[in-house]
């Protein structure tokens, strides 16, 4: 059987817990069908993970005794921000789940000229909390990527950061190591691109523009085509 991790917030995290959430008790008890004494990691999404012993399993509830911590990491030295226009339905669940697998440490979306224009409700922000825990999870990591607020274009290229890159089709290829820079913000453009003024406003506030590709990438295999060599140049 694969390795049964679920996430719990640092915060809630002590020698014993009782979790009530039915769409866990589900999977445990009907799914992987597991019993009492049976084993389950826990990891808190800020560098710790730990094995848990079911205790007692109902209808309702779990139980789970702390056995011991089992993983510990820092949080990654170069970290990876991504920021993205919003973009139609089901475009960004993919974005926000293959960056995860990837290593992004925070995503930025962003509202600009080309972009749609209607900020995410709040059952829409919960399903992306949700995506992007069950891909940490999937994909073993300890630490949790933050999703920040939906901002407009203006404000999020204003923010600081050791390097801040852009894709473009009239740019160069990058070439160098970027294991000295900690923080690197990668933006990706709405379909329909980028307006001028925007441009404008990229280059005025020092952002690098590289080529990924000769051929022209639909938003979201651009996203995580950035997320992917940038984390490869950084090792």
């Amino acid at each position: 059987m694969s390795k049964i991790r679920i996430y719990i917030s640092a915060k809630e995290i002590k020698e014993n817990l009782r979790i009530e959430e039915k769409e866990v008790i589900h999977k445990i008890k009907d799914v992987l069908r597991l019993g009492k004494n049976s084993k389950i990691y826990i990891f808190d999404g800020e560098g710790k993970e730990y094995l848990y012993k079911i205790k007692e399993i109902k209808k309702n509830r779990l139980s789970l005794e702390r056995e011991n911590l089992i993983r510990e990491e820092n949080s990654p030295e170069n970290k990876l921000i991504l920021g993205f226009p919003l973009l139609r339905e089901g475009k960004v669940d993919f974005i926000l789940q293959k960056c995860t697998e990837l290593g992004i440490s925070k995503f930025y979306p962003f509202i600009c000229e080309r972009s749609i224009r209607k900020e995410p409700n709040f059952l829409k922000l919960k399903r992306w909390q949700k995506i992007i825990k069950e891909a940490t999870r999937q994909s073993n990591r300890l630490w949790l990527p933050h999703l920040e607020k939906v901002k407009d274009f203006k404000e999020i290229v204003r923010l600081k950061f050791s390097l801040k890159l852009v894709s473009s089709q009239n740019a160069g290829y990058l070439e160098n190591s970027l294991k000295e820079k900690k923080e690197i913000f990668i933006i990706v453009g709405p379909e329909g691109d980028f307006s001028d003024q925007e441009y404008k406003i990229l280059k005025e506030n020092n952002f690098i523009f590289f080529k990924l590709s000769p051929y022209i990438l639909r938003i979201e295999t651009a996203a995580i085509f950035s997320v992917g060599l940038i984390s490869y140049l950084c090792r």
